[in-house]
């Protein structure tokens, strides 16, 4: 006896026809397994309907989302602390290499060395701002676009850039030949 079909219909849930659901009730008749199913889901769904919706503990959401922004602001802070050692460090080695070459500069290099420093703290500055804003427009903007766009704007970026290496391969391949 086959007892997927039944199955199928019990577990789905589905609105069946008159013809239907007096196949499956003649089937449950002859069918103790089948029958435990169809009385289990019956009292899985009575229990769905029948029991009570949980609300969250009162100010759920508030500590939800505070909680999200300290842990974004704790990351944020953590990049932007090893960013800017990085660059620190990267600009002090390349100060340090200009100004060893450059000795008559020696005496206005720790006032261009804090300069420098000044000028990539700005920069960093200024893009953690921009990222401030532009992660919020990206996410509302993903929410409010639809996916079929979303996809249409991803293939033609890719088609864009897949057209810009070829071009730039081709202009490289054309260089070699016209140089040998």
């Amino acid at each position: 006896m086959k007892h997927q079909q039944y199955e199928t219909w019990i577990l789905m849930g589905t609105e069946l026809n008159q013809e239907q659901h007096r196949d499956l009730q003649s089937h449950l008749k002859g069918c103790s397994a089948c029958l435990s199913l169809y009385k289990a889901a019956q009292q899985i769904n009575h229990l769905f309907n029948t029991s009570p919706v949980l609300e969250p503990s009162p100010g759920f959401s508030t500590r939800w989302v505070t909680n999200i922004e300290k842990d974004e602001n704790r990351k944020n802070q953590l990049i932007l602390g090893i960013t800017l050692s990085v660059i620190s460090a990267a600009t002090l080695l390349l100060l340090s290499t200009v100004g060893l070459q450059i000795r008559s500069a020696l005496a206005y290099f720790p006032q261009i060395m804090l300069e420098m420093v000044t000028l990539v703290a700005n920069w960093i500055v200024f893009l953690n701002q921009l990222w401030d804003i532009v992660t919020p427009l990206v996410r509302v903007s993903i929410k409010l676009i639809s996916p079929a766009w979303l996809y249409t704007i991803a293939v033609s970026l890719s088609g864009i850039t897949g057209a810009w290496m070829i071009s730039l391969f081709r202009s490289r391949t054309l260089q070699k030949e016209l140089s040998a």
